[in-house]
């Protein structure tokens, strides 16, 4: 009755920023996205105590949090009390898809403690009721999400590249990313071609991947990110991420660009610019990245794979 399972975030190249069921969690558009194996959730769900607990980096989870594990657990048919441990080797909250590590770990970590066996479509589905994002990381790689379960489209050894996390602020974001989208939904004039667009970014940005074109696909992830956060800046009160150091970024990575290194910027509802670049080219984007002004640390992630148990 107890298990513990790993899994990582993930960032989008095709960014999902809009739900057409909230209730059921469903996207208005498609996404992709990479699984990165620096940014790590484990998770240990013990079933049979005498009541439910949830302990988030070694503090109580907030009671959200810990109603949102409870609802994914009787989704899945739990009933039984639950001892919830989970750490993120990385910020909680800040950007990242902490959340969407979690959920895929406490899914596949909840229901192999309950001796169901479920298949990865499966997992995927349950993991969305608590995250949207966490359907694309129970799978990891190369993840496409456009209905009820994600999907993997390549595997992590698809492409040899890196993501390079710039942490451009500390703490926890001011407005959280399901608050964040369902504002801009509801009160920015952008959004109906924001999501028009990730419509025709997806299929693009599928073809790119599968010939392994850095080029047009960092271009294309980089616009996407940017289009993103023009529909969050429309918002009424405007949805503002960024800090400083993210426009820093920005303009390091611009400026490498023009040095012929190819690395491109995607920027989820946080602070931080995470750079798709090549393995040989990572030390030294990651260099150009840690001297902008305001950058805490820089994370040199490679592509990792699905939710899996310890």
């Amino acid at each position: 009755m107890k298990a513990t399972a790993v899994a990582h975030a993930n960032i989008a190249l095709v960014k999902y920023w809009g739900k057409r069921d909230e209730a059921l969690i469903l996207p208005e558009a498609g996404s992709l996205s990479l699984a990165l194996d620096r940014l790590q959730t484990t998770t240990t769900v013990e079933l049979g105590g005498d009541r439910d607990s949830f302990s988030l980096d070694g503090r109580d989870a907030a009671p959200e949090e810990f109603l949102r594990a409870r609802a994914l657990l009787n989704a899945a048919g739990i009933s039984q009390r639950a001892r919830i441990e989970s750490r993120n080797d990385f910020p909680t909250g800040a950007g990242l898809a902490s959340s969407a590590s979690g959920f895929a770990a406490l899914a596949k970590a909840a229901t192999a403690a309950a001796g169901l066996a479920l298949d990865d479509l499966a997992l995927s589905r349950l993991a969305r009721l608590g995250s949207g994002s966490a359907a694309r990381s129970v799978p990891g790689g190369w993840a496409v999400w456009e209905d009820e379960a994600a999907r993997q489209v390549f595997p992590e050894s698809h492409w040899d590249v890196r993501m390079v996390v710039a942490l451009c602020a500390q703490g926890r974001k001011k407005t959280g990313s399901r608050d964040g989208m369902r504002a801009t939904r509801e009160t920015s004039p952008y959004h109906e071609a924001w999501i028009a667009q990730c419509q025709q970014d997806l299929p693009r940005a599928l073809r790119y991947l599968g010939a392994k074109d850095l080029g047009l696909l960092g271009a294309l992830a980089e616009r996407n990110a940017l289009r993103m956060h023009a529909d969050a800046l429309a918002a009424d009160p405007p949805l503002i991420y960024w800090e400083p150091a993210t426009i820093g970024c920005l303009k390091a990575l611009q400026q490498l660009r023009e040095d012929s290194i190819q690395a491109f910027a995607t920027i989820d509802a946080g602070p931080h610019v995470v750079a798709l670049c090549e393995a040989r080219d990572a030390a030294l984007v990651g260099k150009a990245l840690g001297t902008v002004g305001g950058v805490r640390d820089v994370l040199i992630c490679a592509p990792a794979g699905g939710a899996r148990l310890l």
